[in-house]
């Protein structure tokens, strides 16, 4: 395989988010351009490595924010990047009988479109359709739908 894999510390420092992404561009091109790589075995692996990356960071945001807030400031320039301390305020509305109401109503009203959803499913392309409830002879319908293929990797 094609030497993509950097050590921590290897990317150029210097490099913006978009000449990173470029960066990756042009090595994936260098993949699909070689024909002795295994293009699939290559993509399995670096999903193997966007997992593990995934989890590493997870784990180091928080030592890594207590560490940002040691500068005492909100932005900063750190190691070439701009670090910014966010601020996220979450609402629990959940006392107001009002908001409760709505709520309520948002749920039942997703309930129903799943089972409506369900209805022209299973009715889809029928010339004429019997409503089980009022016993009513609706007009036939076809669902418009696409299909689209994507690969999905499991470890």
């Amino acid at each position: 395989m094609i030497d993509l894999t950097r050590q921590i510390g290897e990317i150029d420092q210097h490099l913006h988010k978009e000449e990173i992404v470029s960066l990756a561009e042009k090595h994936g091109q260098l993949i699909i351009d070689n024909d002795d790589q295994d293009i699939l075995s290559v993509y399995v692996e670096l999903k193997r490595y966007e997992t593990y990356i995934r989890g590493l960071i997870e784990h180091l945001k928080g030592p890594a924010l207590e560490k940002a807030l040691e500068s005492g400031e909100d932005k900063f320039s750190y190691d070439d990047a701009i670090v910014r301390i966010t601020h996220r305020v979450a609402w629990d509305f959940s006392s107001d009988s009002g908001w409760i109401e709505i709520h309520q109503l948002i749920k039942e009203l997703i309930s129903e479109k799943k089972e409506r959803e369900i209805f022209l499913k299973e009715n889809n392309n029928e010339p004429s359709v019997i409503d089980p409830e009022t016993g009513e002879v609706l007009e036939g319908f076809s669902l418009s739908k696409e299909v689209t293929q994507g690969i999905a990797i499991q470890f």
